[in-house]
């Protein structure tokens, strides 16, 4: 598959471009194979094509909690990532200390920032390399995720930021536990400053861009825990979930099966606000944790890859489910159950915090 993101570079050297973004991200990774010097999310093995699955042992993830090197931009050796040609992407690569680096086909307007497919667009009032960090991200993301996945996103995807959170409310009609709303290729994102200052911009620029893709490359609807599912778990948000969970396990069981995720996931925005947040957190940790099974022990990226190309070819869920995993979807959700299976981590559900530095 070729990318729109690089489009005046040759098939061949987009298509190197992608792998080096998946190569780039190995050094963060060095002794991972060693359980004992594990202390931080980013150092198990990164997700990767050609990763061998499952990632981690039971121990490790006890050890450390679940994968999550989304944070390493933020950090202070951070380098701009670069692919094999030296050209820059993804963080750092559009403004580097605050000094707009041009690129061929970025295109900066007062209001609004494009490259590739993404179309970022906000108050003229902010500076450029105000808003550049966001569209910074859509590129990283939109660099790794079809390599990830080996499905392409047609079209442009436009994302509007509000002002602030309360404009954020009205536009979506949504809490800022929802980290945006996309619609078809339209996108409203919770205003970037504040997913920076919650540490989360990283991952809802992979959130995004994993759903766009699965939605748009892939006609027929997943199911709500798969789609779900994969979005946080490409996106890397297991540890996160984790810290919301330790506010609602004082009150019982926190795990949700299939079905229950599905309507929950279904059934939209919960007009009483904590509940809402509550349910929301909740059916996704458990969507995440099926994805989780599904990829890490259930035939890994390659499995995951093949039903998903036999859907994008318009191959019935049921149909795909069975040639790949044995199972229709509802005996594949069944197999998956988290409520049957717990949690990978064990007890060791303590907060995390993987936005400082190791």
């Amino acid at each position: 598959m070729t990318s729109d993101l690089f489009p005046e570079l040759p098939p061949v050297q987009r298509s190197a471009l992608r792998r080096g973004a998946l190569v780039l991200l190995l050094p963060l990774v060095l002794g991972a194979t060693q359980a004992v010097s594990q202390t931080h999310p980013s150092e198990l093995l990164p997700l990767t094509p050609d990763a061998q699955f499952p990632r981690c042992t039971q121990r490790e993830l006890m050890r450390v909690g679940f994968p999550d090197h989304l944070h390493a931009h933020q950090w202070s050796d951070w380098e701009p990532l670069r692919g094999p040609d030296g050209r820059a992407f993804g963080p750092g690569a559009f403004c580097y200390q605050r000094t707009v680096e041009p690129q061929a086909g970025l295109i900066i307007e007062p209001d609004s920032k494009q490259y590739g497919p993404f179309v970022f667009q906000h108050n003229p009032g902010y500076g450029d390399c105000d808003m550049l960090g966001w569209l910074e991200l859509l590129v990283w993301a939109g660099s790794l995720v079809p390599e990830l996945l080996d499905l392409e996103a047609p079209g442009t995807l436009v994302v509007v930021n509000p002002d602030n959170t309360k404009q954020y409310r009205e536009m979506t009609g949504q809490g800022t536990w929802r980290l945006y709303q996309l619609q078809g290729d339209d996108c409203v994102i919770e205003p970037y400053p504040v997913l920076q200052a919650r540490t989360l911009e990283a991952h809802a620029a992979f959130m995004l861009v994993t759903e766009w893709t699965l939605r748009t490359a892939i006609e027929q609807d997943l199911p709500p825990w798969l789609l779900q599912g994969l979005v946080e778990y490409i996106a890397e948000d297991g540890v996160h979930l984790i810290n919301y969970m330790n506010e609602f396990r004082p009150n019982g069981p926190i795990l949700m099966s299939p079905p229950l995720v599905d309507a929950l996931l279904t059934r939209g925005v919960d007009p009483d606000p904590g509940r809402d947040r509550e349910m929301y957190r909740r059916a996704c940790y458990s969507a995440y944790l099926m994805a989780w099974q599904l990829v890490e022990n259930e035939g890994g990226l390659e499995a995951l890859r093949e039903f998903l190309a036999l859907a994008a070819d318009g191959a019935a869920l049921d149909d795909a489910s069975r040639r790949v995993y044995g199972l229709d979807m509802a005996g594949l959700a069944e197999l998956l159950d988290p409520v049957i299976l717990g949690e990978p981590v064990g007890k060791s559900t303590q907060s995390r915090t993987p936005d400082i530095q190791p």
